[in-house]
């Protein structure tokens, strides 16, 4: 992949699941040398689809250290269960050695809230019960005890984000790299559809690249799911950076408040032009990746009861709860 001045590459799991073309599209309408210029856009970050646009900060990110940075991702809108986070991963930047990773946690690890089990997807809904901030504070402080990682920063989005902004772009093209045949795929009124896909380089819209992002219909399950989200985020990433700033104006500017709307998070605009210097000339190609998986022995399946009912998920080896192996495997890939 070449870079360069319109190659705007500057943190990876913020490509990946969207909220780097807020910010890439702020740079393009809005950002120039002197500060003054800037919007001034504050918001609580806790507040109804808020995006934290803070001119300054004293506890900016420095991205020449590293960082840690939560990115959530939640169904949103009409969806069943809209305040779940299906999509749970890290995003490792390592300023020294000039590298971001990528670590994935399945939505089915069971986990331990108070005196009782749950998927590790449903700890920000209960918080949120609470207050938004609460639910934020529960999968932060869950996922700091699995992994062993401290968490610096989170980023929280609707997945329905990713539909609208691809249907602004005009769609997208993705290489399927198997037949896909869901007959099971939920619909929003708690019923099911078929979701069809063929094998091979594919059009889709934001309806069905949402489908084809939230298919587990495969022999993998979650894990083609991750495969699948990065995939529509990579193909987001290039057409969103192929826009003209002059003559896609309204166009960006769409996109900018779709996302401005959707997204939460506790990184300043500070934070967000040090990532980008940082990320920039980074090739999206070399992004590294782990996941918590049963391929690896990380995880197992198994069936669970909750209340009256039973259902699989996954669990930490060799003994529920225990994550020691977990944060073992992910300590050598950083070192990696």
């Amino acid at each position: 992949m070449q870079t360069g001045s319109k190659s705007y590459w500057y943190l990876a799991i913020l490509v990946i699941f969207l909220a780097t073309a807020n910010v890439w599209v702020f740079n393009k309408i809005f950002l120039t040398a002197d500060a003054s210029n800037l919007p001034q856009l504050k918001f609580n970050a806790f507040s109804a689809g808020s995006f934290v646009l803070q001119k300054d900060s004293k506890n900016s990110a420095n991205f020449n250290e590293t960082k840690n940075i939560l990115v959530l991702g939640r169904s949103g809108g009409n969806h069943i269960a809209p305040e779940l986070t299906d999509t749970i991963l890290i995003a490792h930047i390592d300023g020294p050695s000039q590298k971001v990773k990528i670590i994935s946690i399945p939505r089915d690890l069971a986990v331990k809230h108070e005196n009782y089990t749950l998927k590790i997807n449903g700890l920000y809904k209960i918080g949120s019960e609470k207050s938004p901030s609460y639910g934020l504070e529960l999968t932060k402080d869950k996922v700091e005890e699995v992994t062993g990682i401290k968490i610096d920063y989170f980023v929280l989005f609707d997945l329905d984000t990713v539909e609208k902004v691809i249907n602004e772009i005009g769609g997208i093209n993705v290489y399927v790299k198997e037949d896909i045949k869901d007959i099971r795929f939920p619909t929003d009124n708690g019923g099911y559809e078929t979701f069809a896909l063929k094998k091979g380089l594919r059009y889709l819209d934001g309806e069905t690249a949402l489908k084809f992002v939230r298919t587990r219909n495969s022999a993998r399950g979650d894990f083609d799911r991750m495969e699948h989200q990065q995939a529509v985020l990579k193909a987001i990433k290039g057409k969103v950076l192929s826009l003209n700033p002059i003559w896609d104006f309204s166009k960006l500017w769409k996109i900018f408040n779709l996302v401005q709307q959707n997204i939460k998070t506790d990184l300043t605009l500070n934070d967000l032009k040090n990532i980008w210097g940082f990320g920039k000339n980074l090739d999206l190609e070399k992004l590294e990746t782990f996941s918590l998986n049963q391929e690896n022995g990380l995880v197992k399946s198994e069936k669970m009861k909750f209340g009256t009912q039973t259902a699989y998920v996954l669990t930490a080896t060799p003994k529920q709860f225990d994550y020691a192996n977990i944060q073992k495997a992910i300590t050598s890939f950083l070192a990696k």
